[in-house]
């Protein structure tokens, strides 16, 4: 089967509709011919500064148009792109631009400048001139070809790098959600290229914000976004305009990315915020597992329903052999665009991509009706004692308490325990709950699996890709009291 890229799907969108809106803002419209011109215009340009096919170029910029369009103009060229997010130190970016083997940096901002590499800045005068060129067929990269690089969430260290092939991501961008995408994050984070990437490849719209300081529910109101991507801090924030702003369009469906979000925010968002729920379960390296759609707030579940066709999931033991459903073991992924391993890594390439199949290292369970239930990390499992604790079934147990809003459990380490478990809890607005009444409450429904600590805290930290930052909170317990 010959699979269409980005930059395939781009230029037959120019050249069928090429009126139709491929990035909408309160600012302005950019048209499938119009984007065609700018990626033909970037091509161009940086064919006159000796970009060559095969090479390795940063983006440092943090306006979503202007960085999408050099990205699409370097995979054109068969050349790929490392976002170098202008929001990291110096330091990190350098560091990422060697892992990648990045040579010359792009950016919007002299001071984004990296030692001993070049340098080539763009503005709005040259986007602005490429705008008003006349479109040419652009180049069309080979689908085996590196497009860019995704990166891991980094919790148990420094983040894996992933190279992500055109052919990979166009596949992936099958089990894409359809309509009109807004992405609560900018393209500068390496979680939220997809949802940039599947609808300019199936031919849909991007909403971005521009310059607008609009509520997100008026702005989907106002561009007509179908799905807003977004993050459970940036769920939680849709919740807090609400009062003021109002409920996102009946249709909008919120997609939740890197984290299920508690029972209690998705019960609270579906009251107050939106109409429906996109639960999803996926990977950097695999795409899109499952995804289960919430519209009842009364009937919010553990699952994130049955995975998409044609991509396999298996429930295994710790020998590989597959488990029947009900048990709960580690799950591996055969789907179509999956990496094939991570960059520069050959241990961790070894540890999770086996015999075809990728294991992500999460603990899951198949319903008897064959949708599918995560149950949090294979290596977050606590050892208290010789008991085995796995954090979110105490997560779990204290969602089911009036008073909380959300949960996130980790362990603090004991010479003497192993690993204690303790729990953080963000409590309701207007709620009443102290640390005693949770522990006892964790007590009855965990007995000896229950927490040693309840900390209550204000609000849980999160990372920059928007999950709970399990660091910050382990050294927040660890202080004396």
């Amino acid at each position: 089967m010959t699979v269409e890229t980005i930059i395939d799907r781009l230029q037959r969108h120019a050249q069928e509709r090429p009126g139709a809106p491929a990035i909408v803002s309160p600012d302005r419209t950019v048209t499938y011919g119009e984007l065609h011109g700018l990626v033909g215009g970037c091509a161009e340009w940086l064919v006159s500064l000796g970009v060559e096919r095969g090479e390795r170029v940063g983006v440092s910029i943090l306006d979503d148009l202007t960085h999408f369009v050099v990205a699409l103009g370097l995979a054109s060229l068969g050349a790929a792109h490392a976002t170098l997010a202008t929001h990291d130190a110096s330091s990190a970016r350098t560091r990422f631009a060697a892992r990648t083997g990045v040579r010359r940096v792009v950016a919007a901002r002299p001071e984004h400048a990296l030692p001993e590499l070049e340098l080539v800045t763009i503005d709005a005068d040259r986007m602005a001139a490429w705008a008003r060129r006349r479109p040419a067929l652009l180049a069309r990269p080979d689908p085996s070809a590196l497009f860019t690089f995704f990166t891991t969430s980094g919790t148990t260290g420094e983040a894996r790098v992933i190279p992500i092939l055109h052919g990979r991501i166009a596949q992936q961008g099958m089990r894409a959600p359809a309509g009109c995408a807004f992405p609560m994050s900018t393209l500068e984070h390496h979680f939220v290229k997809r949802a940039f990437l599947f609808p300019i490849l199936g031919g849909a719209t991007v909403a971005i914000r521009g310059s607008s300081d609009l509520p997100a529910a008026r702005l989907c109101a106002a561009l007509g976004v179908d799905v807003v991507v977004c993050m459970t801090a940036q769920a939680r924030d849709l919740v807090a305009e609400a009062p003021r702003a109002g409920r996102l369009p009946p249709a909008t469906v919120v997609v939740l990315s890197g984290a299920r979000g508690s029972a209690p925010m998705r019960r609270q968002l579906l009251e107050q915020a939106c109409d429906a729920i996109a639960v999803n379960y996926g990977t950097q390296e695999s795409g899109s597992i499952a995804r289960l759609t919430e519209r009842d707030p009364g009937r919010v579940t553990d699952t994130v329903g049955p995975p998409h066709p044609g991509v396999e999931v298996e429930i295994v033991d710790e020998h590989g052999a597959p488990l029947p459903r009900g048990e709960i073991g580690e799950i591996r992924i055969r789907a179509p665009g999956m990496a094939p391993g991570y960059l520069d890594d050959e241990r961790a390439t070894a540890a999770h991509f086996r015999d075809g199949w990728f294991r992500p290292g999460d603990l899951a369970s198949f319903t008897p009706g064959g949708e599918l239930i995560v149950h949090g990390r294979a290596d977050d499992v606590m050892n208290l004692n010789g008991i085995k604790i796995a954090p979110v079934e105490i997560e779990r147990a204290l969602e089911r308490h009036p008073a909380v809003k959300a949960v996130a459990a980790f362990p603090l380490r004991s010479a003497v325990h192993g690993e204690i478990p303790v729990v953080a809890v963000e409590l309701a607005q207007d709620a009443r709950a102290d640390e005693r009444e949770l522990q006892r409450f964790a007590r009855e429904a965990l007995g000896l699996r229950a927490p040693r600590r309840v900390m209550i805290v204000e609000a849980l930290p999160a990372t920059l890709q928007g999950k709970v930052d399990l660091r910050r909170l382990a050294e927040m317990a660890s202080r004396p009291e």
